[in-house]
């Protein structure tokens, strides 16, 4: 659990040091090329696409790789195919909003970075927690009861 934490919330710190970096260098008036209106209205349809495009695909990949998951299977081998699973959804929802990030830093303009406000929500929305962990795979509650007490194999 704590690994799958760890790299769940490591794409979200990325993502969202990027953003913030993004805002300071524009909010201090650092020097950026200007970018023609057509090219930021392109950049702006673009991500407009992408944030249901992204989530759209990772969500039908999580699921994929959720139902591939058989009942019977050991609680440490569900974990790790769970925790590739999130990653996958994760790496869907990092895409487009980081590609909003950039969009804000080529064009200056840091309404893109709201955008990327909305992936950081999502991403603290499907976060991985025992509730979800115990209702994505149907866990038993002898399986849930282990990786609430945080077995060796779960870490």
């Amino acid at each position: 659990m704590l690994t799958l934490n760890l790299v769940y919330f490591s794409l979200v710190v990325v993502m969202t040091g990027f953003a913030t970096f993004v805002y300071v260098w524009i909010s201090t008036g650092q020097k950026i090329t200007p970018v023609d209106a057509e090219f930021e209205s392109l950049l702006r349809i673009i991500t407009i696409a992408t944030v249901p495009a992204g989530m759209g695909i990772s969500y039908v990949a999580f699921k994929t790789v959720i139902k591939g998951i058989p009942p019977e299977m050991p609680l440490a081998t569900k974990l790790h195919r769970y925790q590739s699973a999130v990653i996958v959804r994760g790496a869907g929802f990092e895409i487009p909003g980081t590609f909003a990030a950039v969009a804000s830093f080529i064009t200056g303009n840091v309404s893109f970075l709201l955008f990327t406000a909305v992936i950081v929500v999502l991403f603290l929305l499907f976060r991985p927690t025992i509730a979800a962990i115990t209702n994505d795979l149907q866990l038993t509650a002898t399986e849930r009861s282990n990786l609430e007490n945080n077995q060796p194999f779960t870490r």
